[in-house]
């Protein structure tokens, strides 16, 4: 029984220093090569290890901040954090792009994928208004700017969507005034829709499973 514990013990350690190690040598990684860093971001997102493919980004600007490698690796990694459902660094790495590489040629694809991020990161409606609300003027802002745009269509479909979303929230918020007695504050929010041009829509409620039920009366 003694060996085999003391064996457990030698290679809890040597997998230790062996990590210790590793972390050591990545830390003394500098002064590479642009394609160096490039091709490590691409095989730490085929890892989908994302905050190593972000070090591997941050390396690469920091060592190449003229390489034409960087706009592409940012556009690789907004992206990558939109399939990863992380939205907030996805709609960061467009709006970076777009500050920095931003043309008028590119301008309404990259601002259509930022929209994009903003768009998909409503997986609730009832979670913030007043983000939904922001979302709304934004899109309307992109179609106003890029009027001619292929993606319009589908900017206008987000509109149509976040529009909807907001048609119910206002309806959920006017009902459950309703319930507790506040009949002026609820009439306010069935104003809010009472003559919008989404009345004459016809569109399903969302679903709502069992256990938001419980919590939304």
């Amino acid at each position: 029984m003694k060996p085999l514990v003391n064996l457990s013990l030698a290679l809890a350690l040597a997998l230790t220093f062996w990590g210790c190690s590793q972390k050591s040598d990545e830390a003394k990684e500098y002064n590479k090569p642009a394609d160096y860093w490039y091709q490590r971001m691409l095989r730490e997102i085929r890892a989908s290890d994302l905050e190593k493919a972000d070090d591997m980004f941050a390396s690469l600007q920091s060592e190449h901040i003229n390489s034409p490698l960087v706009p592409e690796a940012m556009l690789i990694l907004g992206r990558a954090h939109m399939d990863d459902r992380e939205y907030v660094l996805a709609e960061f790495y467009f709006e970076e792009y777009l500050k920095r590489f931003g043309t008028s040629e590119n301008a309404d694809f990259i601002g259509y994928l930022k929209l994009q991020a903003n768009f998909f990161a409503f997986s609730r409606e009832t979670l913030n208004q007043q983000l939904l609300l922001d979302s709304i003027d934004e899109v309307e802002e992109y179609i106003k700017k890029y009027p001619y745009s292929r993606y319009k269509p589908y900017a206008d479909t987000m509109l149509l969507k976040l529009h909807l979303a907001n048609l119910h929230l206002n309806k959920e918020i006017a009902r459950i005034y309703t319930i507790q007695g506040k009949e002026e504050a609820a009439e306010n929010y069935r104003e809010r829709f009472k003559h919008h041009w989404l009345k004459e829509i016809v569109s399903k409620e969302p679903d709502m499973p069992w256990y938001r039920q419980l919590f939304n009366w």
